[in-house]
């Protein structure tokens, strides 16, 4: 008698680049997990540092491992090197400098998906300073629907920032991503924004998972996000201009939390506007005064801080104030994380 094996729950893709110092905190929070229906996919993209051997001694310890092996290409590509082999039903997005609290989140994972089967598990990350300053804002708790239509909550979602632009705070089913090629786009900085832009199109019901597992470790000498260059800001600008030019659709709810979604992120082009070249700050600046209708209370807590300023500024002052405090914020980190 043939017994079918039943379909591989979920697929944790890792891209790994130069993280020698954090890849075997990651993997070890990870791989002690209790549930074990999960393939780890680590795609190594071209690691100039130890970050391959250690790849390789945790895939001879751990059948579940899959190492793959490539030439560096960036996040985007790695990202879309292990989802085009991925076999689980949903996915799960880890940075390899970041780690999971919990020795108990797929069980728990799977036990939400067997009673709601959602698109798509939200969770809210915690943030790492130092090891004793880890924290989360626990936004779910203004989100009275934990589960059902993602079109019922999901401008509560957008609002409160629990549906970000960020891959690695979601578990989604695979076949979305596959079936509606939603794969990252190459040779773009912050190109989560556009990837969970487009996301938002595909996704029938939601479910929210409780607990915070995923710890986002911030200010790490090197990483991407410690640094923001001219390319970010020119390719966020490019990925609100095009998004917004995306936004029809049947839902008019859906259409006004895309929206609200851009205007979170177009705050982003105006608190790094100074980052850019004098040239190209002429070249986009008509486009950011087309673009002030974003700017309004009740889109996302982030357009509502704004808010609070573009009352009693200029547009042009907002912009200058906003650099400004982007700066003022980036120390405190800086020295948060050094304590």
């Amino acid at each position: 008698m043939n017994v079918q094996k039943k379909t591989l729950l979920f697929s944790i893709i890792v891209p790994v680049y130069n993280v020698e110092d954090y890849l075997s905190q990651c993997l070890d929070t990870i791989l002690c997990q209790s549930f074990s229906d999960f393939e780890l996919i680590l795609v190594n993209d071209g690691s100039t540092d130890s970050s391959l051997e250690i790849c390789k001694q945790y895939k001879q310890k751990f059948p579940q491992i899959i190492l793959i092996d490539k030439e560096n290409g960036g996040l985007s590509d790695a990202r879309n090197t292990g989802l085009k082999i991925a076999k689980g039903e949903y996915i799960i997005f880890t940075d390899s400098d970041d780690y999971w609290q919990g020795k108990k989140v797929l069980e728990d994972l799977n036990n939400l998906i067997s009673k709601t089967n959602p698109d798509i598990i939200i969770h809210e990350e915690s943030r790492f300073f130092s090891e004793k300053d880890v924290v989360c804002k626990y936004n779910q708790r203004f989100i009275k629907n934990k589960n059902g239509k993602f079109e019922d909550e999901i401008l509560n979602l957008v609002y409160y920032d629990l549906y970000a632009a960020s891959a690695w705070d979601k578990v989604i089913k695979r076949t979305i991503l596959i079936e509606n090629t939603l794969f990252f786009p190459v040779e773009k900085k912050s190109e989560d924004i556009e990837w969970c832009g487009k996301l938002m199109h595909y996704l029938k019901t939601f479910s929210i998972y409780s607990k915070s597992f995923y710890v986002y470790r911030q200010a790490r000498q090197g990483s991407i996000t410690t640094t923001v260059s001219a390319k970010h800001i020119e390719d966020v600008y490019e990925m609100v201009k095009d998004g917004l030019k995306a936004q029809e659709t049947t839902l008019e709810v859906l259409n006004k939390a895309i929206e609200n979604y851009w205007a979170c992120n177009y705050v982003v082009i105006l608190k790094d506007f100074y980052v850019l070249s004098t040239e190209t700050q002429q070249q986009i600046w008509d486009d950011l005064i087309s673009w002030k209708y974003l700017l309004r209370k009740g889109r996302n807590i982030k357009v509502d801080k704004v808010m609070k300023f573009y009352k009693f500024l200029s547009f042009k002052t907002l912009i200058f104030f906003l650099n400004g405090y982007r700066l003022k914020r980036s120390l405190h980190k800086k020295r948060r994380a050094s304590k």
